[in-house]
Order: structure tokens, then sequence, then C-alpha cells
């Protein structure tokens, strides 16, 4: 259905090359390689669709670039993650923390994070300055509250939906608005587009992190990698709340048996895994009502990528 924005895509990307383009050769293959590598494009994707909601043709020159500053935004944010994480694979491939060690990888992200702060200087609105700025800093926000949070059992379901909102949604909904307003799209679909990518993307992250624990094996990853690492994600706060006693222990120098032994209590437990989907259907609808009123050929294929995203396990 959405094939028709390959080449879209493809131009994005084209877009990116120029754009982080450095008289250092040796940066420039980096980075080339590290775009090259992969990944679902869901930010670029839902931009130009959102795009759609406006003038697309008028401001095509814009559209590709900014969807070209929203990717370069997350390529930045996950190589500083590796960092964080001490993640020595990312789509299958090695990252660039392991591959050339931590200071390299932390300095290409920093100058991602520049050529951003310079491409967006070209683009007068200032509502995509203002989208930008908050986003930034909620992403910031988010990483350091995830690393405070570190192996904290008392983790509350609430605590981890405003992490992912900072760490994931709030991106996703800056793509959606940020193609809505460079089209010229009104008002009311330009807030509709906001709240429609930030429901998305709190479902997103939290069947990424059902996969954690169902399917982390299709993700290029261990199965509970993110419980290894500390994290309680939505699928652990509920296998706590099942077996407090099963917690008690977990910590920093817990043994990789004893994680282990959590992680294994919650793939095989169905409950804890469909609550787990059940509330990631409930942002899906939200998003789904959001955009009820939207143009609808945009409303069918925003529809189309909710679908695709909530199967992709399947």
């Amino acid at each position: 259905m959405l094939k028709q924005y390959d080449g879209l895509i493809a131009e994005v990307l084209e877009d990116i090359f120029e754009i982080t383009k450095s008289n250092d050769n040796e940066l420039n293959k980096v980075i080339k390689k590290y775009f090259l590598n992969g990944g679902k494009r869901i930010r670029v994707l839902l931009l130009l669709i959102c795009a759609k909601l406006g003038n697309f043709k008028e401001n095509r020159k814009d559209i590709i670039r900014l969807a070209g500053i929203v990717e370069i935004i997350h390529t930045a944010s996950l190589i500083h993650d590796d960092i964080i994480d001490n993640a020595q694979t990312r789509r299958g491939n090695v990252t660039l923390n392991k591959k050339y060690g931590n200071y390299f990888a932390l300095y290409v992200g920093d100058y991602l994070f520049s050529v951003v702060l310079n491409a967006i200087s070209e683009f007068e609105d200032e509502r995509l300055h203002t989208y930008l700025v908050t986003t930034l800093k909620e992403l910031c926000i988010g990483e350091l509250i995830q690393e405070d949070d570190l192996y904290n059992v008392n983790t509350r379901r609430l605590d981890y939906l405003k992490k992912i909102k900072r760490k994931t949604a709030i991106l996703i909904a800056f793509s959606c608005v940020a193609g809505s307003i460079i089209s010229g799209a009104d008002d009311k679909d330009i807030i509709s587009s906001y709240r429609y990518g930030y429901y998305l993307g709190m479902s997103y992250q939290i069947v990424d992190d059902y996969l954690d624990f169902s399917g982390g094996n299709n993700l290029g990853k261990e199965s509970g990698q993110d419980l290894i690492n500390g994290n309680m994600t939505l699928p652990a706060i509920i296998a706590r709340e099942y077996n407090n006693e099963l917690f008690l222990d977990f910590c920093k120098d817990s043994s990789i048996e004893y994680k282990q032994k959590i992680i294994d209590f919650i793939k095989n437990n169905e409950e804890i895994l469909g609550q787990t989907l059940s509330v990631s259907v409930r942002y899906l609808e939200k998003a789904r009502f959001v955009i009820r009123d939207m143009d609808k050929k945009t409303r069918l294929e925003l529809e189309y990528v909710m679908n695709k995203l909530a199967r992709r396990d399947k």
C-alpha cells in the first residue's frame, strides 16, 4: 500500500548523505554505512504521509530535508543509546562503540546533532523550532531518567509510561507534526497529527518491550536484553505485580542465571504478555480516534502503518 513512498525515502537518504558530508572522508564513510545498514524508516515514512495533509508538491524540497533531519536525530540518539547500554550489536551489525570505541561513537553522535541544528536553521516557521527544542530536551531527560531507574524494582506503570513518552513517543510525534506543519496543513490536522504520533509512539515502544521477551531474536538481539541491562519495562513491571518475591534480589550484581530465571518467567506467562499488548492496543485505539476526521487517503495510510507496527512480530 505504501510502495509509492520508496522513491521518496531514497531521496531522503541521498539528502542525508549531502547534509552530513564533511571534510573527513573516513567520517563520511562511517556515517553513510550506518544509515545504509537498514532500519524501518518509520519516522521518515510518517513525516512523508503527514505532509500529504498540506501541499506536498509545493513544499517537496523542504519536506525531504525535514524528513532527513528527523532520521538523523533518531540515528544520533541510537548511537548514544548504544554507548550508554554498552551494546555490541544494532540491527544485526556491530555497533559503532564496539567497532571504534566509545569516544569515536560519541563524537559521531554529537556531529550528527550539530548537523541537525545547522539544517533546521534553514526553516523560518517558529513552530518547528519550538517542537524540536521540546523533543530534544525530552529525549535527553528520558535517557537520564532511564539511567537513574536502572534496577529499580519499584518502578510503577506510570513511571514507565512517562519514560517511554520521552524516549520514543515524542520523536515520532515530532515526525508527524513536522510533516503537517511544513506542508501547510490546517491547524486541526497539525494538532491531530501530533496526537496520533504520540499515541502511536507509545504503542510502538510497548510492542518493542513485549517483543524483547516474546520474540527477541526477531529484533536481532537476545530475549530479555532490557532486563539484563537493568531496565524495568512494562512486562517486567507486570511480572513483579504477579510475583514480587521473584524480584527481591534484582540488582546490578544479580547473576545472569538469576536474571534468566525472571526472563523465562515472563516469556512463559501468557497473562503477562497479554496484559502488555492490551496496553499497547489502547494507545493504538486512541491514535485511530484522533485521525478519524482526516483526509480519507491519509487516514487510511496512517491506519495501515498502525496495523503493520502492531503486528511486526508476525
